[in-house]
């Protein structure tokens, strides 16, 4: 039996945009204007500014924040894996709080069948998911779940209901294929340029014009899902929510262009596809135009949510696992005294049960798994890029990183 929330309890938006690179925002200093409403969300709200993601694909990747577990405890890294019916989710949590609980979601691998719909009142795996993958990748998806956000939203308005909401809105267009509609798909110009240092780097044949083609659609990309993410926070002000909603944005993963190799995700765990955003506005508790500096993990969202909520987590939730490095709340940043005294824990990622990578604020260490080979040590400080591998020059550090790892 759902308990009354507490008294004044935030309705709660979690937008997660798939395949959204950071540092392809402007408010995470990207040149080109991609993100106006995100940007002056930042403005409004508090912005982390490194935040580890658990691997670099979809389905375990958002386990991880609707549940609080990593991959390694979730133990969704194949498509065919499925959320244990004993992993307590985040949904589940704030519908036994109290909460009025509605997801949307547009892609494949948020299907219901995976277990995410546990905890949800409505979770609307069939407006915006197109029947197969190929058919996914080409969808073009943010209007549909704008719309269906509205009229569940607006529902929820006219019913006045008494219990606060807690909505999750999965937005999938960033995501390949690039194909935005019109005028996005030229609003902007190729970065010949860019594409040429990229395409220099990989011993890969690269096409610059192809690549510098791609980066501006992906761009177009963006600006189309920004332009219905402030629909989505504009139905919140006209109603007289805006104030009274946590609103939370992050991603996923982001993709690459060649900057080691690759394009796309889910080929490795370098930075460009590990480093997500994540954005916060609730203007009782979230300081505005507040940066948190110091590395976190996805896997921090639920509990920091739970904390800004004044919702009691259960012994049964994620922060409870048996891990030396638990999810923890986040809002213990927004008290200079305390958030920048304070440590951050290292963030673990995995690909597949096949790759691994631990990554400290000025470290990281990447190997093979199974056997243990291929191992990479990186200095972020002095090569953020992740282009000088240490491993022979200096492992020290990386050795007990290393252990950590096999460990």
């Amino acid at each position: 039996m759902p308990v009354a929330p507490s008294p004044g309890a935030p309705n709660i938006l979690l937008i997660s945009i798939d395949s959204l690179r950071r540092d392809h925002l402007g408010c995470y200093g990207y040149a080109r204007p991609t993100s106006p409403r995100l940007d002056q969300l930042s403005r409004e709200g508090t912005r982390f500014q490194t935040v580890v993601a658990p691997t670099t694909w979809t389905l375990p990747s958002h386990v991880t924040p609707l549940t609080a577990l990593p991959p390694e405890l979730h133990g969704v890294i194949v498509p065919t894996a499925q959320i244990s019916s004993s992993t307590v989710s985040l949904a589940q949590v704030l519908q036994a709080s109290g909460y009025e609980t509605a997801a949307f979601v547009s892609a494949p691998f948020l299907d219901a069948g995976y277990g995410f719909s546990r905890g949800f009142d409505l979770y609307d795996d069939y407006t915006a998911v197109a029947g197969n993958k190929p058919q996914a990748h080409r969808a073009v998806n943010s209007p549909k779940l704008q719309r269906a956000f509205a009229r569940w939203f607006e529902g929820w308005i006219e019913r006045a209901s008494p219990r606060p909401f807690f909505a999750f809105v999965h937005m999938w267009d960033p995501h390949l294929d690039y194909d935005p509609p019109p005028p996005f798909d030229t609003l902007f110009s190729p970065d010949e340029a860019r594409a040429e240092s990229l395409s220099a780097r990989t011993a890969v044949a690269v096409a610059p014009g192809v690549l510098a083609r791609d980066i501006a659609l992906y761009d177009g990309e963006i600006r189309y899902t920004d332009l219905h993410v402030g629909m989505m926070i504009d139905l919140l002000e006209s109603h007289g929510q805006l104030d009274r909603t946590l609103i939370v944005v992050t991603s996923d993963h982001g993709d690459e262009f060649y900057e080691h190799g690759q394009t796309g995700h889910r080929k490795n765990l370098y930075d460009e596809t590990l480093l997500v955003p994540l954005l916060l506005r609730y203007p009782p508790a979230v300081p505005s135009g507040h940066l948190v500096e110091q590395q976190v993990r996805l896997m921090d969202v639920a509990p920091t949510i739970l904390g800004l909520a004044r919702v009691t987590t259960p012994p049964t939730f994620g922060t409870a696992a048996p891990t030396p490095f638990p999810a923890m709340d986040l809002s213990m940043h927004f008290v200079d005294s305390l958030g920048a005294s304070r440590s951050s824990p290292p963030a673990f990622a995995d690909l597949n049960g096949e790759q691994a990578v631990v990554r400290t604020s000025l470290t990281k260490t990447h190997a093979w798994l199974h056997p243990l080979r291929d191992v990479e040590h990186y200095d972020l400080f002095a090569d953020p890029e992740e282009r000088r591998n240490l491993w022979e020059v200096d492992s020290a550090v990386g050795t007990s990183q290393l252990q950590v790892l096999r460990d």
